[in-house]
């Protein structure tokens, strides 16, 4: 039986399922500026509507429910936009969790460089949802990164701070997975 989406709304927006508003919600609540579907692309002739663009990171974020999406799309899409796409499978994780079990977590898509070579592409990462959107500890920027990464990184090349730590942002996934959206509630941000 396969469940389908419920379509949801949030500060004006109309979101095409819960999974995406609660993603909006994690983006207002850790202070992430976001478009939604900002605009269509035409990738060999598949259609193409990226959910989310974060403009101050200067790349596209994809919300999947599953691992049932055609990867070389979104590949191809990264390489003609010229800019990272990342994207999100499964439920908003558990700030308190470290695994994400059958989930892949998040999937960073590189964008074409010239180094890559001729595919284009290095190879993408796939990380646990542990390893994502970290804040620094000092001047609050907010980077996507490995957490393993992040420990060896000793400094923040925003603030240039020494020892500054880069920390997960658990109070914006807990209001993500907290947000009541049924009967007019609504979510805290």
């Amino acid at each position: 039986m396969k469940i389908r989406p419920i379509q949801t709304k949030y500060r004006g927006y109309h979101f095409r399922s819960r999974r995406e508003a609660r993603w909006a919600v994690f983006f207002d609540a850790a202070k992430i500026r976001w478009e939604y579907e900002p605009e269509g692309f035409d990738v060999d002739g598949t259609a193409y509507l990226p959910d989310f663009y974060l403009p101050d990171m200067d790349c596209y974020f994809e919300v999947k429910g599953t691992s049932n999406y055609d990867i070389e799309v979104l590949r191809r899409f990264a390489q003609r936009a010229k800019k990272p796409l990342i994207v999100a499978q499964g439920a908003i994780p558990d700030p308190d969790e470290y695994d994400c079990g059958e989930e892949i977590g998040l999937q960073f898509i590189h964008a074409s460089r010239p180094e890559d070579g001729p595919a284009g592409f290095i190879d993408d990462m796939a990380w646990g949802y542990n390893d994502m959107f970290l804040r620094c500890s000092n001047c609050g920027r907010i980077e996507v990164m490995n957490e393993v990464y992040s420990c060896m990184k000793d400094s923040c090349g925003a603030c240039r701070a020494s020892h500054a730590r880069w920390l997960p942002i658990s109070d914006a996934l807990e209001a993500a997975r907290s947000a009541r959206f049924e009967h007019g509630e609504k979510p805290k941000a």
